[in-house]
């Protein structure tokens, strides 16, 4: 059971850099969305070869859809960097309180977030100029995996390093003192034989 709690853990920890890493990518992106004209992604676009620069929120081309997949990017990358602190300090560091119950929290928001996102496609950008999903979209794909592996192994980790090391410590203690009684008790028997002889 040990062996599958450390493989868990390893998953979790990993899914979860590679969550943030993912997630990371569709706030910086530019490709989300592919234009006839160029590319588009949450926060940055590629209009007619311009680059890879922040939009402007006076431009008549951004609605409520693509202000509501900015906002739920960012939320999505707030919640999985919770996500990430609480789950590595709860398995590695220290107890913080109600961890398991934060990351489950978190967990949900982080999907709810990250699929509030998908709308993108249907905002008037797309409809004045037609879109296909872009690289950015893949990146959206695997942070709903990633953070969504993470949150639910999360409760299939072996107990935390600090509840080990203080099972250890009891063991350890426990077996010192049944030694310390044990050890008088054969010397007093080993005693006894000897004055018999």
């Amino acid at each position: 059971m040990e062996l599958i709690g450390c493989i868990f853990e390893v998953v979790v920890l990993v899914c979860l850099a590679a969550g943030i890493a993912s997630n990371a990518a569709v706030v910086g992106s530019c490709d989300m969305l592919d234009l006839q004209n160029g590319s588009i992604g949450p926060w940055r676009a590629d209009i007619d070869g311009s680059g890879c620069v922040v939009w402007d929120k006076t431009n008549e081309e951004t609605d409520w859809i693509l202000n509501m997949a900015r906002v739920c990017s960012m939320m999505g990358f707030i919640m999985g960097c919770i996500l990430a602190f609480f789950g590595f300090f709860k398995q590695c560091l220290c107890p913080l309180p109600c961890s398991q119950i934060i990351m489950d929290i978190s967990g949900i928001g982080l999907q709810i977030s990250l699929a509030l996102v998908w709308p993108m496609i249907r905002s008037q950008v797309c409809k004045t100029f037609g879109c296909r999903w872009g690289g950015g979209a893949t990146a959206l794909l695997l942070a709903q995996i990633f953070f969504f592996a993470a949150s639910i192994f999360s409760r299939c980790m072996r107990e935390p390093r600090y509840e080990r090391r203080k099972t250890e410590r009891n063991s350890k203690e426990e077996q010192a003192t049944k030694e310390a009684v044990e050890q008088p008790i054969e010397g007093a028997a080993e005693e006894g034989n000897a004055t018999e002889a």
